[in-house]
């Protein structure tokens, strides 16, 4: 993209780019289940997707009791303040006794009673839909109440901007009908457990993935499942490293497991044939340098999918692990909110450089550092392309410890482009655990008409579907050459974030409920997919 692109226009692609990134977000997506793990030890900035695993059905529709609620309504918060979803995940094994779901599934009354019970619960703890995990569903009538289940729930969930995701076997799975991949969000392969000694060999997963895209899955919904623990012990990663095994290994003392290698491999697999990456559980995992999670986020940094958006800044979250290259730097376990790692043993003079680093308009940015000190007394200073521009520095305060964690932020002015960032210590002393880089300055559009009219010219296609009013006040109307019937409309504002979702009942969408501004709306249906700007 050009710097000298006239404001309007540039904003107009700025707009289409920021939706094409929501739509094409890589996903990594963890299970925490109720009875394990710290939702303080969380590394939030790694993931996208949460399931809260698990609560159980009854054959009546209704819903066994919540195990934890305390925890799910932390992790909830927690999450959305890093812009992770949250989701409830309904099932799991249970010894493999899934007659709950036989039962609501077979009959309508116990069905809607089923999904009210989801939408209350949804409802009650914020979240952001709903993962269902029916281990498993039969052939013949089991396999079509599945079906119907998943439709309704569907309906309901993506009317009230929620999303629906499943997990499901690894491969042969012919009981999962071809028509739940209209309905879903996306798929959790559970490419693990195939047998003891090698459950989930990186065959497997390729395996599982040729299974599920072979029968139509789309790309875009595939997201493969990676086990944080061993068979045939069932010992978790964490545990199996800390009495010897490799954590670059797959194999120790009888137990086949995946590390770090494996884990790196079949996130690369995700990327080339799929959309996502899963892992069962995030308990499991290590929280220092061998931490499988870190080894997913650094494939996702190499190639370039992005993990969840950053706080609710509209900024660009750094992890000050995830360096390209540094000089005289280590890194530590954290006990900052976010959990994962920092950077420490930070003196005079050393620094981290954060390769490809975009800033999309010229104007002012603040950058902020999550700093710790004991004694006070440093300084931190940032670059840009390994210092040819200087960007000016702020003092370290005394926070108390080396993880007494506190925020300090400087404003910068830079032109728009893409740079190599760097940190650099001026005087040392101190610890960092991120970096956020905010705009402070936007762009208005100053005439409606005109930005109208460069949307249309610039980047919108297939002109047999057409939105108007535009600007639009109450009800936008949709006139198509082709059914609509099907397919899902979602809107998205400025920042790329999903503000109303629904699956096309008319041609006509009341937007009364939105504020003044900028949308754009993205009309999908099977692998068609059209986006239209719009005004409020």
């Amino acid at each position: 993209m050009k710097k000298n692109l006239p404001g309007r226009i540039f904003l107009a692609l700025l707009l289409f780019a920021s939706v094409q990134r929501a739509s094409a977000q890589f996903k990594v997506v963890g299970y925490m289940p109720s009875w394990a793990g710290d939702v303080n030890t969380v590394q939030y900035s790694k993931l996208t997707h949460i399931n809260y695993a698990f609560i159980l059905p009854n054959s009546n529709g209704t819903l066994q009791g919540l195990d934890n609620p305390g925890k799910l309504s932390s992790l909830v918060t927690k999450a959305h303040a890093n812009g992770v979803k949250v989701q409830i995940s309904v099932g799991g094994w249970n010894d493999g006794n899934d007659s709950g779901f036989e039962g609501l599934a077979a009959n309508s009354g116990s069905r809607s009673t089923f999904i009210n019970a989801l939408i209350s619960l949804v409802n009650q703890y914020n979240l952001d839909g709903v993962d269902i995990d029916w281990e498993y569903p039969d052939n013949g009538a089991s396999a079509n109440n599945y079906l119907t289940l998943m439709t309704a729930l569907s309906t309901e969930m993506h009317n009230r901007g929620k999303i629906l995701t499943a997990a499901v076997v690894g491969d042969g799975g012919a009981s999962i009908l071809n028509g739940v991949f209209n309905v879903v969000d996306f798929l959790n392969l559970m490419a693990y457990d195939e047998n003891d000694y090698q459950h989930s060999t990186y065959a497997y997963a390729q395996k599982s993935m040729n299974y599920w895209l072979g029968r139509g899955l789309p790309k875009s919904k595939c997201v493969l499942g990676v086990p944080f623990y061993g068979h045939p012990t069932w010992e978790s990663y964490a545990q199996l490293v800390n009495r010897g095994a490799d954590p670059y290994s797959d194999t120790y003392d009888g137990v086949g497991y995946n590390g770090i290698t494996t884990i790196k491999n079949k996130t690369n697999l995700a990327f080339d044939n799929g959309n996502g990456i899963m892992m069962w559980e995030l308990s499991n995992d290590l929280f220092n340098q061998y931490s499988l999670v870190s080894a997913i986020h650094d494939v996702v940094l190499t190639r370039g999918g992005g993990t969840n958006p950053p706080p609710p800044t509209s900024g660009i979250l750094i992890q000050a692990e995830s360096y390209s290259n540094m000089s005289g730097i280590q890194t530590e376990a954290t006990t900052d909110v976010d959990g994962g790692q920092n950077v420490g043993w930070i003196d005079q003079a050393d620094w981290l450089a954060f390769y490809n680093i975009n800033f999309p308009v010229t104007g002012q940015y603040k950058v902020e550092y999550r700093v710790a000190s004991l004694n006070g007394g440093g300084v931190v200073s940032c670059d840009l392309n390994a210092g040819s521009i200087q960007l000016g520095q702020i003092a370290v305060p005394n926070t108390g410890g080396w993880q007494n964690w506190t925020t300090i932020s400087q404003t910068v002015t830079v032109n728009a482009g893409t740079y190599n960032f760097g940190v650099y210590a001026q005087a040392g002393g101190w610890n960092l655990n991120w970096i956020r880089i905010t705009p402070v300055t936007t762009t208005k559009v100053a005439r409606t008409e005109a930005f109208t009219g460069l949307v249309d010219a610039s980047i919108q296609n297939g002109k047999a579907f057409n939105i108007y009013p535009n600007p639009v006040q109450q009800q936008l109307n949709i006139q198509s050459g082709t059914s609509l019937e099907g397919g899902i409309i979602r809107i998205y504002d400025i920042s790329g974030k999903i503000v109303m979702s629904a699956r096309v009942a008319s041609n006509k969408i009341d937007v009364s409920s939105l504020t003044k501004g900028v949308y754009t709306l993205m009309f999908t249906k099977g692998e068609q997919k059209i986006t239209r700007q719009f005004i409020k």
